[in-house]
């Protein structure tokens, strides 16, 4: 039965290989969602050390459009 379970954890179709991109301008929420996220310290561009720094939960990444959009790359327990 455990190997059961692995089995259809390691499933590809399961298995997402790059994180969902948005398409279009950013609306009014995801903007507000982006400077908590900035305010808090929870999102950063990715430093020329290449690791997050501690407490920082999201990679602010530039998309098709010039914007700065969050990409989750880790969680946080509170």
């Amino acid at each position: 039965m455990a190997k059961a379970a692995a089995k259809r954890r390691s499933s590809p179709s399961t298995e997402r290989e790059e994180p969902r991109r948005p398409v279009g301008p950013k609306t009014a929420e995801e903007e507000q969602f982006t400077r908590s996220l900035v305010k808090h310290g929870q999102a950063v561009k990715r430093p020329a050390g290449g690791a997050l720094p501690p407490g920082a939960t999201h990679e602010l990444v530039e998309d098709e459009h010039g914007e700065l959009r969050p990409v989750r790359r880790r969680f946080s327990a509170i």
